[in-house]
């Protein structure tokens, strides 16, 4: 498959992707080796920066060749309903020239994602695109914007419990606002029982969440660098090179373990509008290499 991400350019994304040839190859596997499961998946990505997650999986949906790796797998290729927050419009745009580089199209929603309906202020990097935050001293800041705000039990809850989805998906990464997003999503947790992908940075969030997913029954598991791995206790990683968690509700378990064996791969050809074209090769036991610290 070939992605064309020269609208990133700039980017942490994008310069992690021309640099290292992957991002986060290890919640990519993740997803696929969950999404192939299912007919009918929601996939939820708050906090989506430039889209990536949102823009790969849209384009695996489209493909309907040989070289779709749902297919070689002997599964049909499942319909996924693809959701997206990012409140920051430079991150917005860039997501729609991306979404019309590829012809793809999913939802994305300017509304930031929080534990309350209103505004609120975004405290805009000045140290990284991808380290934008709702939580003032995150990191140090060069402007502070107003964005909208909502919960995820609002803007979701109806719709997940009408429609007859197999399977919820939910990957948050909102740089410390973690926990706020999921004190908006108490009856998804307790009625919709999402996959959840979360990030946990070290000495910042672990407490509130590792509360919040045991008061749920959440399973909760951490990459390793070669597997996933089942822990009791939550905690960042200090090198900040695994940072992603997998939450899964007791009973999904079963089911989580087994998909995460089905080994699916795709390769992923990016176009960078530097006349070289970089593989993304998803091996689950390949070291991710140099992350971006934040």
């Amino acid at each position: 498959m070939r992605l064309d991400i020269t609208a990133s350019q700039g980017t942490q994304i994008f310069r992690m992707i021309t640099a290292d040839s992957q991002f986060e190859p290890e919640i990519l596997e993740a997803l696929l080796n969950l999404m192939q499961a299912k007919k009918r998946s929601v996939f939820i990505d708050v906090g989506s920066n430039i889209g990536i997650f949102p823009l790969i999986l849209s384009k695996l949906m489209q493909q309907k060749d040989n070289e779709t790796p749902f297919k070689r797998s002997s599964q049909q290729v499942p319909d996924i309903s693809i959701h997206a927050h990012e409140p920051l419009p430079m991150l917005q745009e860039i997501s729609r020239k991306l979404m019309h580089a590829n012809k793809v199209k999913y939802d994305l929603q300017e509304i930031a994602i929080s534990n309350t309906k209103g505004e609120k202020s975004l405290y805009v990097s000045a140290m990284s695109d991808s380290s934008n935050s709702l939580m003032e001293g995150f990191r140090p800041s060069k402007d502070v914007i107003q964005v909208q705000v909502n919960t995820l039990d609002n803007l979701y809850l109806d719709y997940l419990s009408k429609a007859e989805f197999e399977q919820v998906i939910l990957k948050i990464d909102v740089e410390t606002h973690e926990p706020e997003v999921l004190e908006g999503a108490q009856s998804i947790l307790e009625r919709i029982r999402p996959i959840i992908i979360c990030e946990v940075l070290a000495k910042r969030t672990e407490e509130r969440l590792e509360s919040i997913f045991k008061s749920k029954d959440f399973a909760m598991f951490r990459f390793t660098g070669a597997s996933w791995t089942r822990e009791q206790a939550l905690f960042g990683d200090p090198n900040y090179e695994y940072r992603d968690w997998i939450f899964v509700p007791e009973e999904l378990l079963e089911y989580f373990e087994t998909q995460l064996q089905s080994n699916l791969k795709t390769d992923i050809t990016f176009k960078t509008g530097r006349n070289a074209l970089h593989k993304y090769y998803r091996r689950l036991k390949a070291s991710v290499k140099s992350r971006i610290r934040n």
